[in-house]
C-alpha cells in the first residue's frame, strides 16, 4: 500500500524519484509497526525529502496542512508526533540519547533529516558562542583612529548618527556581527574602515592580525576585491596600509576535497586568521555555513555582510534572514515601527566611541541584538531613483504603489513592458514582445563585440556587464533557453556570431558545476575569444577573485550554458549597469511557484542605472504577494532565551 501512494504521488509530481526512494526505505526501516503507522510515517518521510528540494531545512508539522490531500489524509498534528516519537527510524530531540543515529529527527514539532538537524544546532551553537564573547580594545586609542576614518562624514552632529560608524564601532568589540542593508547603503565602504580600525589597533599592540575576505562564489569575490579596493583609496594614507583587498571563494578558503562534502579545514583543524569578512551572505547555505564556523579558531572574529532582503541561498536554509529575525535590528527602522535595539552595555560602548546618544531597549534583550545593524540610507540610490523607491515597496509587498512608480513618466530609470493579456505561446521565432526585447538588447551589445572584434579580453567582461537578461524561470516563453535561442539568433542574423558553431567567439556563458581540481566553480563566468599570443587557439577566459585574467581550452570545462540570459538566483553577487527582468505571463496563482518579493527585489537591485521589467500585472501582483519563507528552526535556536547584557 505504502509502494503505491508513493508512486502515485511520483506520477501526480508531488515528489521525485528520490523523495519516493527514501520514502519506501523509511517504511521497510519501520516494518513491524501497523500499516497505518507505516504509511504516515513513510508519507511524512518523503514530504520532508521534497521539502528539501525547495531548500527547507526541516518541516513545521504545525504548518503541514495536508500536502497529499487528494491520496493520503494525514492525523491531526499530536496523534502525528505521537507515531514519529514510537518511530524506529526518528530520534526524539530531550526524550532519547541525542548521539543515536537515525535518519529522522523530531526537534519539537520540526521533522528533520538527522543530517540537516546536526547542521544548524552546530550553527546555532557556534554562533551564540561568538555573540556572546567580547573582544576588549583601547577605547580612547579607537576613538581617535574612528575620527581619523569618518573625517569626511558629519560625525559629531549627535542629532544625526552616522550608522556607518557606529556598525564599525558595534563590531569592533563584537567576535560576531552582521552588517545588512540594501544596494547602495555602505556595506563594504563600512567593513573597509572596519579592518583599518581593527588593523591599527593591533598595531598599537605589536601584535600582527591575519584578516581574510571570502565570498560564496567566484564572481562575488572578484566584486568584492574591486569594491575594497575603491573603498581604501577614501581612507587617509596611513591607515591603509596592510589592509587585505583580494577575496577568495568560501570552498577555496576551506579548502575544497575532490568529490566530498568535507573541506581540508574544520573544527580539529581550523583557519589560520584572526578575523574573517564574509559578503554576500544571504547566499551561503546551512551545510557550507555551518562547515565555515566549525572551521573557524575559537579567538577570531567573523563579520558577514549582505542583504537580508535578497533571495536565500539557492540550496536548503536561509541563514543571514534567520540571523536578523532572531536579532531585534539596530539602526535605523527597517519597517515603519521597528526600534533601535541595543543593550544599556552596547550604548554606552558606542557613545564611548562615538558620542552617540541612543535609546537602549531599557529591559532584557535577544541574545543577538548587539551583534546586528541594518543600514538604510542608500549612497547609490537617491530619494528621486526610481529604483530606490521601487526596491522599498517591493520589499513591503505594496502592489498599487509599485504600480503606480512602474506606470510614471517621472521614473527615468525604471521602465515597464507589461505582457499582453493576450499572450499566446511563441515558437523559436518568438512573439511581438519577445522581439521587441531582443530588439532593445542589440544596442546595448555594440561595447562588447567591438571589444570580442579588437581581442581586448578585459573590455570585453566590460561590456558584457552593460546589460544583462534575468529570467524568474529556466523554460517557458520568458525563461533563459528560451530567450538565450532568441538572443543568438538575432546576433548571428547580424553577423555578430558564427552561431553554427558551439564555441563561437564572443560565446558569454556561466558554469553550472564546481571543478576543484581546476579551481573552477559554479557561477563564474566566461567568454569565448582567441588566445593574444597564438591567434588559432580559442580558449574561454575567465577572471579570477584575484584579478587576473585566465584562459581554459573549452574541452576542460565543466558543465555550463550560454549567459545572454541568466536566472535572477544566478546574478546575486553581480551588478549591471541594465537590467532587463522578465516574468513568466502567469494566468492563474497556482502557476506562480518560486515568484516572491524577493525574487523581484534581487533581480531589481542588480541594476545600477537602468532596470526594465517583461511582466504582466498579473505576475508582477502575485510576485508582491508571495514571500519566499523557508522551512527553519535557526532563528528559533538563536533567540532560545532572553539574556541581559
Amino acid at each position: 500500500m505504502v509502494k503505491a501512494l508513493l508512486a502515485q504521488l511520483q506520477q501526480t509530481g508531488r515528489i521525485n524519484a528520490l523523495d519516493l526512494a527514501f520514502g519506501e526505505f523509511i517504511a521497510e526501516q519501520d516494518s513491524g509497526q501497523s500499516q497505518e503507522h507505516q504509511t504516515n510515517i513513510a508519507l511524512l518521510a518523503a514530504c520532508l525529502s521534497s521539502r528539501l528540494g525547495d531548500q527547507d531545512s526541516c518541516l513545521h508539522l504545525a504548518d503541514l496542512a495536508q500536502p497529499f490531500g487528494d491520496v493520503h489524509q494525514f492525523p491531526a498534528i499530536d496523534s502525528l508526533m505521537q507515531q514519529l516519537s514510537q518511530a524506529k527510524t526518528v530520534l526524539r530531540v530531550r526524550e532519547a540519547n541525542e548521539a543515536a543515529t537515525k535518519p529522522l529527527v523530531l526537534d519539537g514539532d520540526k521533522l528533520y533529516l538527522q543530517r540537516y538537524w546536526q547542521y544548524e544546532r552546530e550553527l546555532a551553537r557556534h554562533i551564540l558562542d561568538k555573540a556572546a564573547n567580547s573582544m576588549a580594545i583601547d577605547i580612547p586609542a579607537a576613538k581617535v583612529v574612528l575620527e581619523q576614518l569618518f573625517t569626511d562624514r558629519a560625525a559629531n552632529d549627535v542629532k544625526q548618527p552616522d550608522w556607518q560608524k557606529i556598525a564599525v564601532a558595534m563590531a569592533a568589540t563584537q567576535q560576531f556581527s552582521v552588517i545588512t542593508g540594501g544596494p547602495g547603503t555602505g556595506k563594504t565602504t563600512t567593513v573597509t574602515r572596519l579592518m583599518a580600525l581593527l588593523k591599527q589597533l593591533s598595531i598599537m599592540r605589536t601584535k600582527a592580525l591575519i584578516i581574510k575576505l571570502v565570498a560564496p562564489t567566484g564572481k562575488a569575490a572578484a566584486r568584492l576585491s574591486q569594491s575594497i579596493s575603491q573603498a581604501k583609496q577614501q581612507l587617509p594614507e596611513q591607515l591603509r596600509q596592510g589592509l587585505p583587498e583580494q577575496c577568495t571563494t568560501v570552498h577555496r578558503l576551506l579548502g575544497a576535497l575532490p568529490h566530498s562534502p568535507y573541506f581540508k579545514h574544520n573544527e580539529h583543524k581550523p583557519l589560520h586568521l584572526d578575523v574573517l569578512v564574509l559578503d554576500e551572505a544571504s547566499m551561503v547555505d546551512l551545510p557550507l555555513m555551518s562547515k565555515l564556523f566549525a572551521a573557524l579558531p575559537v579567538h577570531a572574529q567573523i563579520i558577514l555582510l549582505g542583504d537580508k532582503d535578497q533571495l536565500a541561498s539557492v540550496e536548503a536554509g536561509s541563514v543571514l534572514s534567520d540571523i536578523c529575525a532572531a536579532a531585534v535590528v539596530s539602526g535605523q527602522a527597517n519597517t515603519d515601527s521597528s526600534p533601535v535595539a541595543f543593550s544599556q552595555m552596547m550604548v554606552e560602548h558606542i557613545q564611548q566611541l562615538t558620542s552617540y546618544s541612543l535609546p537602549a531597549v531599557g529591559h532584557q534583550v535577544k541574545p543577538l541584538s548587539d551583534n546586528v545593524l541594518v543600514l538604510q540610507k542608500s549612497h547609490r540610490f537617491s530619494e528621486k531613483s526610481g529604483i530606490g523607491r521601487l526596491a522599498k515597496s517591493i520589499n513591503h509587498g505594496h502592489y498599487q504603489q509599485s504600480l503606480a512608480l512602474l506606470s510614471s513618466a517621472d521614473t527615468t530609470d525604471i521602465h515597464w513592458h507589461e505582457q499582453s493579456k493576450l499572450s499566446k505561446p511563441s515558437k523559436l521565432s518568438g512573439d511581438k514582445q519577445n522581439r521587441q526585447l531582443v530588439a532593445q538588447l542589440m544596442p546595448g551589445y555594440s561595447q562588447y563585440f567591438r571589444a570580442i572584434k579588437q581581442g581586448d579580453i578585459q573590455g570585453a567582461f566590460i561590456g558584457l556587464a552593460h546589460q544583462q537578461v534575468l529570467c524568474a524561470q529556466k523554460s517557458g516563453e520568458w525563461g533563459v533557453h528560451q530567450l538565450n535561442a532568441l538572443i543568438e539568433k538575432e546576433l548571428h542574423k547580424q553577423g555578430l556570431i558564427d552561431a553554427s558553431r558551439d564555441f563561437y567567439l564572443g560565446r558569454p556563458l556561466m558554469l553550472g558545476q564546481n571543478d576543484h581540481h581546476q579551481q573552477l566553480f559554479n557561477g563564474d563566468i566566461g567568454i569565448v575569444m582567441p588566445d593574444p599570443q597564438q591567434k588559432e587557439v580559442i580558449k574561454v577566459w575567465f577572471i579570477t577573485s584575484q584579478g587576473q585574467i585566465r584562459g581554459l581550452l573549452p574541452s576542460r570545462l565543466p558543465l555550463h550554458q550560454t549567459l545572454y540570459a541568466m536566472t535572477i538566483h544566478k546574478s546575486q553577487g553581480s551588478e549591471f549597469e541594465h537590467v532587463y527582468l522578465c516574468l513568466p505571463d502567469i494566468k492563474h496563482a497556482a502557476g506562480a511557484r518560486g515568484l516572491s518579493r524577493e525574487l523581484l527585489y534581487t533581480g531589481l537591485t542588480r541594476a545600477k542605472t537602468s532596470f526594465s521589467l517583461y511582466a504582466s500585472q498579473q505576475s508582477l501582483q502575485l510576485s508582491l504577494q508571495q514571500q519566499c519563507k523557508r522551512g527553519s528552526g535557526l532563528a528559533e535556536r538563536l533567540n532560545v532565551s532572553n539574556i541581559p547584557k
